[in-house]
C-alpha cells in the first residue's frame, strides 16, 4: 500500500513533522508548492502543514483545490503543526475535501513553537520542550496512520471561520509594513524562500510584491535579521526548526 506526504513548511515545524511520519511509514514525502495538479496515485494521502489564524495557508487550500487522485476513496489524513491555538483548522480540511468529492479519515493537530513574530515575540526558550513533545505526537500519528485509524468527524465553528477571515480578508495588503534595515547582505534567502515569488531583489533593494502568504520564512530565517515588520520586530526572537535547515525549507517553497 503506497502512502504519500504532501507538506508545506516556512519555518521548519511541519518539515519535521512531515519527515518523522514519513521515515516512521516509509512513506513518499512531496511539497506542495512543487506539486499542485499532479495525480496522485497513492492508497493513503497525507497533508502536512501549519495553522494559520486557526485555518490552512492559501498555499494549502490551493493545493487541496486542485488535487488530483487516482483512487475512488484513498485514505486521507492531515497533521497541523500550530503555535498557541489551532481552531477548526481540520474541519476546513475536512470541508476542502468533501468539495472534492473525499472525505478527511484522521486528523491530528501538534503544537510546537509559535513563529508569527509580527504580532508577538517567539517564545524560543520554550523551543526544546515543545519539539521533543511534537516529536513524540509525530510518532503517534505515524502509528494511527498505519493502523488506519479514523478519527472523524471533524468541525469548525462559525467563531473559527470569522477568525479565519481576518487571515484572508484583512491581510491581504499586510506586507506594506515589511522593510530592510542596513543590516542587509543581499544574499538573497528571503527573495528565495518565499512560495509566493513575493519578494523580488533587484538593484540591490529588496521589493514587496503585496501577494504575501503570511508565512513569516522571510523575517524568521534572515540570517541578519535585517527584515522588520513595522517597528515591532527590532528586538524581538526570531525562530527556525533547530533540526531543519533553511536550504531544506527553501527546496520545498517555490515551484519554479
Amino acid at each position: 500500500m503506497k502512502t504519500v506526504i504532501y507538506y508545506f513548511s516556512a519555518t521548519g515545524n511541519s518539515l519535521k513533522t512531515a519527515a518523522i511520519i514519513s521515515q516512521s511509514l516509509g512513506a513518499d514525502m512531496l511539497p506542495m508548492t512543487k506539486n499542485k495538479g499532479v495525480l496522485c496515485t497513492a492508497d493513503k494521502i497525507g497533508l502536512v502543514f501549519p495553522t494559520y489564524f486557526w485555518g490552512v495557508p492559501r498555499t494549502v487550500g490551493e493545493f487541496i483545490d486542485k488535487l488530483r487522485i487516482s483512487q475512488d476513496s484513498p485514505y486521507m489524513f492531515a497533521v497541523s503543526t500550530y503555535g498557541e491555538l489551532h481552531g477548526g483548522v481540520l474541519g476546513q480540511v475536512d470541508r476542502l475535501l468533501v468539495n472534492k468529492g473525499l472525505k478527511l479519515n484522521y486528523g491530528r493537530e501538534i503544537k510546537a513553537v509559535a513563529n508569527f513574530v509580527e504580532e508577538y515575540n517567539p517564545r524560543v526558550h520554550l523551543a526544546e520542550k515543545r519539539l521533543r513533545e511534537a516529536a513524540g505526537l509525530a510518532e503517534l500519528a505515524a502509528d494511527e496512520i498505519d493502523a488506519g485509524i479514523c478519527n472523524a468527524p471533524f468541525h469548525d465553528s462559525v467563531l473559527d471561520k470569522l477568525f479565519y477571515r481576518i487571515y484572508t480578508d484583512v491581510k491581504v495588503n499586510h506586507d506594506q509594513g515589511f522593510h530592510v534595515d542596513d543590516t542587509c547582505i543581499q544574499c538573497g534567502i528571503c527573495q528565495n524562500i518565499c512560495p509566493n515569488h513575493n519578494i523580488i531583489l533587484k538593484n540591490g533593494l529588496l521589493e514587496f510584491r503585496h501577494q504575501c502568504e503570511h508565512c513569516v520564512a522571510c523575517i524568521n530565517c534572515c540570517p541578519q535579521k535585517a527584515i522588520q515588520w513595522k517597528s515591532a520586530t527590532q528586538k524581538r526572537n526570531r525562530y527556525k526548526h533547530p533540526d531543519v535547515t533553511i536550504k531544506e525549507i527553501i527546496s520545498g517553497m517555490q515551484a519554479f
